[in-house]
This record gives structure tokens, sequence and C-alpha cells, in this order.
């Protein structure tokens, strides 16, 4: 599914992320910055070393670095909440802002996320699609002059099928509403 927002391209997409086109990637991790092994093989030490250069990074917040051996410009590394932890909706909801603060900030035209914090942090998918969504599409109404391009890329059914339903539901809403300019 894809529609447009204001000047900002949405798209639901279901797809391994490091196959995309993109500029770049949002890579969740922890707070330690400790790179996926499958990622850092494709990208090379010189990713982990970039992120031990940074150190810490807070839940709810994004560091980015240079892509290492991939072909993509920038990663930009997010840590979600996990679920149970306190505040989480909030935390994701930052965590999905300061991506596409810095992917703005350094000038990035497309960026591809994951479902944040969905998996292994216990973040139910309704609850993450709804945030990340929402957080999206308000980003669309600060009028950023360079990203266009934001790509949700699920790698299951299940969560593709969750995000492509918020997103026809928030566009809907946006419509009935007279908000931004939308088209499908």
């Amino acid at each position: 599914m894809k529609v447009k927002v204001n000047k900002v391209t949405i798209q639901v997409i279901q797809d391994d992320i490091l196959s995309l086109g993109v500029n770049a990637f949002v890579n969740s991790t922890d707070p330690n910055l400790h790179i996926d092994p499958v990622l850092l093989l494709k990208a090379g030490l010189i990713l982990q070393e970039a992120c031990n250069d940074i150190g810490w990074c807070d839940i709810g917040d994004a560091v980015i670095t240079d892509a290492g051996n991939l072909s993509y410009d920038k990663i930009i590394h997010v840590v979600g909440p996990r679920w149970g932890e306190g505040s989480e909706r909030g935390k994701l909801a930052n965590a999905t802002l300061a991506c596409l603060r810095l992917a703005e900030q350094h000038r990035l035209r497309s960026l591809a996320f994951p479902a944040i914090s969905a998996g292994v942090l216990g973040y139910p998918l309704e609850n993450c699609a709804r945030t990340m969504i929402t957080q999206i599409i308000d980003f669309t109404f600060e009028n950023p002059r360079f990203l266009k391009v934001v790509v949700l890329c699920l790698d299951n059914t299940t969560a593709f099928t969750i995000f492509k339903n918020e997103l026809q539901d928030q566009i809907e809403d946006l419509k009935k509403a007279g908000d931004g300019e939308v088209s499908v």
C-alpha cells in the first residue's frame, strides 16, 4: 500500500529491509548499540566500531552512523521500549520521531522502518502500528524539506496486514477530517 500525505509518500510493504533501495534504514538495537550478528556480517566490523564510538542511546531515542559495507548512505539505530517497562507508547512515539528527524537532518530522501519493539521486545503489533503511523503522518505536517519517502517494511504477513490496515484507517480519518493533502 502506498499513499502520499502532504509531500511525503508512505508505503507499507512485506520484504527484507536489507534489500530495499532507500537511502537509509532503521535498525532496532539496545542502549549499548550492539549490532545484530546478521547485520554485522553484511555491514562489517566498521559498523560496530561506529556504534562503539557513540557508546550509548537512551530508550526512545536514536543515533545515526554510516552504513559500513552496505549500499545505504546511513543506518539509524533506534532503541525501542520493552513492553511492560512503562510509558511504552510515549517511548515508541519518541523513537519513531527521532528517526524521522535524524533522516531529515542528514538530508536523506528515503527511509525504511521495521516494526520497532515488536517481536522480541513484546510490543503488541496493533499498538506499534498505530503509534508509529501516527508519528509518521504527524511528521508530514512539519513540512520536511528532504525526507520524501517513508517505507514501513514488515517481515511477515501478519505484521504487514496490521500495518496496512492501520495506515488505511488513519488515511480515511485524515480524509474525513479534511486534514492535510492526501492521495492514494
